[in-house]
């Protein structure tokens, strides 16, 4: 008598979950049709989002950078402006399309390096530092020149100079660096970043020596406050905004009505393994 009860029950659950998505995909197509679906599948992202996913942590570790495939590029670039002076604003517009899209390319945190182009030329293109350093992100031309074999680009010291007056050029040859140095130091952004600054074996050599505060470094402090200002309108976005599944018809609605009926018939099953009893 008991296996007969538990067939059937297993018979009527099937039952059950068939026509409830069965309803749920009428109800669906219904709403789909008359233009008045308010919850629906997850949007289909294409090449007009920005995607971070191959990025497991961003400059700031709080920041879900990965969610900013919710926006489309123009969006996701207006949330970025939003944050700053109008002044600022038009220094930074012509180059965040190339800085997003070579950020995307190369999987690294687009805030991190907008701060730091900011602290190293605040968006001048020719830009030169005592040191020789060129351009939006302040590479001195020796540097670039082994860059550039590390990105298998034959180049000549002319050609070098040449790029690192060309904004795209510029931008790309340093985020190839910083990429590189936080390979090197293990993903750890602050040490990527003052290695940037002084050098990544000076940088050794004074972690060596334990003469160097890391955390109040003059330059790291300057990156951070650009980040935390580009990154505040972005953050507070995402905080108003519900994340894509949660928005989704059978997570705020059918679902839940539909997990409730299964606990209320098998009272001893947590809600982690209605997922075994659903296939």
């Amino acid at each position: 008598m008991k296996i007969l009860c538990l067939f059937l029950s297993v018979i009527f659950t099937a039952v059950l979950w068939f026509a409830s998505n069965t309803i749920v995909e009428m109800r669906l197509n219904s709403l789909t049709m008359k233009g008045l679906l308010p919850y629906g599948p997850l949007p289909v992202l294409g090449s007009t989002y920005y995607s971070f996913d191959g990025l497991d942590l961003a400059f700031d570790s709080s920041l879900k950078l990965k969610r900013s495939n919710e926006f489309s590029r123009d969006e996701f670039q207006e949330v970025l402006l939003s944050s700053l002076s109008d002044k600022t604003k038009e220094n930074l517009k012509p180059f965040l399309p190339s800085i997003l899209t070579l950020s995307e390319d190369y999987q690294v945190d687009p805030l991190w390096i907008i701060s730091i182009i900011m602290v190293e030329s605040n968006f001048q293109t020719k830009a030169i530092s005592p040191k020789n350093a060129r351009g939006l992100m302040q590479i001195k031309p020796d540097t670039a020149l082994h860059l550039y074999q590390l990105m298998q680009k034959k180049v000549s010291i002319d050609e070098v100079n040449e790029n690192l007056n060309t904004p795209h050029e510029n931008i790309e040859v340093g985020i190839f660096y910083l990429k590189k140095l936080l390979q090197n130091f293990r993903m750890n952004y602050k040490l990527a970043t003052v290695a940037y600054n002084i050098g990544p074996q000076k940088l050794r050599n004074r972690l060596t020596e334990n003469s160097l505060d890391v955390k109040n470094f003059s330059y790291l402090v300057k990156v951070q406050d650009r980040y935390n200002l580009f990154s505040r309108n972005f953050k507070k976005m995402l905080q108003d905004k519900p994340s894509l599944f949660e928005t989704t018809y059978v997570y705020s609605e059918q679902g839940l009505k539909l997990e409730e009926h299964f606990l209320k018939l098998f009272p001893n099953t947590s809600s982690e393994n209605l997922v075994v009893l659903s296939k």
